[in-house]
């Protein structure tokens, strides 16, 4: 998690907006055709992320992978806000098939990440060191809870550190597409931490089972198994860690973006 400040690219961000097998239980719930359009503190939650890229510096364009027969024609999705492609079956194949238009670097978040901001993207891309080819956002459980308390928040389990993801990706060079396989057979298993680490292989779950696995020492064995300079970047900022996926997450998510609004 150590190393400093990447080059600054020009970037292409994605965000992920594909639907999952069963659907979305918050969609269903407030009867929208789908999560971008969820109504959060006023706005869909696409937008939000949107517009926190396309604020950022050096992100030169967004692309949004969705199932766009049940977006329709909606403000938040015009052409000169963000580039339409098409949610393939997995996050996996989605993301491939972007790379096989578009090369790196390609910065990757979520459509259920509404807190995100130009700050957030700028300290995670700031702190991904500068020689890898690609680096995944943390932030530990104590940087989350002491900040919210009432969130809900998966964390896994490592030597020294419990930290739970972001939903923020970079893949800066073309060797970290090698994870991308890794990512969605990790995301398949998302409930299931031992399975998660699995993904990396037997020796790392091994490790991880005794509980002598860090989260450096998790990146490096991902590195060597496929070939490509992997970092973990831990973020100081609780609020890159709170997507929305639940009531709860989304009251949490409302009370923050109205504070951040609220007159001095």
């Amino acid at each position: 998690m150590r190393g400093h400040a990447m080059r600054a690219p020009t970037l292409t961000a994605l965000v992920l907006a594909g639907p999952r097998s069963g659907g979305d239980p918050l969609a269903n719930a407030f009867d929208v055709p789908h999560k971008a359009l969820l109504p959060v503190a006023g706005r869909p939650m696409g937008e939000w992320v949107v517009e926190a890229l396309r604020a950022s510096s050096g992100v030169d364009r967004v692309l949004m992978a969705a199932d766009w027969r049940s977006l329709g024609d909606v403000a938040l999705m015009t052409p000169e806000k963000v580039v339409p492609v098409a949610a393939q079956a997995t996050i996996g194949a989605t993301i491939e098939a972007v790379l096989d238009a578009v090369p790196p670097p390609l910065l990757i978040t979520t459509v259920d990440n509404p807190l995100l901001t130009p700050s957030i993207v700028a300290e995670f891309l700031a702190k991904v060191p500068a020689e890898v080819d690609g680096a995944v956002a943390v932030a530990r459980r104590e940087v989350v809870r002491q900040a919210y308390p009432q969130a809900k928040r998966a964390y896994m389990r490592f030597r020294r550190a419990r930290v739970t993801g972001c939903n923020l990706f970079l893949l800066a060079n073309t060797p970290a597409r090698a994870a991308v396989r890794v990512w969605t057979r990790m995301d398949a298993a998302r409930t299931d931490p031992a399975a998660m680490i699995g993904a990396l292989g037997i020796g790392s779950r091994l490790w991880w089972s005794l509980g002598l696995l860090t989260v450096d020492g998790a990146a490096r064995r991902l590195s060597r198994r496929i070939g490509a300079r992997l970092a973990v970047v831990e973020m100081s900022a609780p609020e890159a860690a709170l997507d929305v996926d639940w009531p709860e997450d989304l009251t949490l998510a409302e009370s923050i973006l109205s504070g951040r609004s609220a007159p001095a």
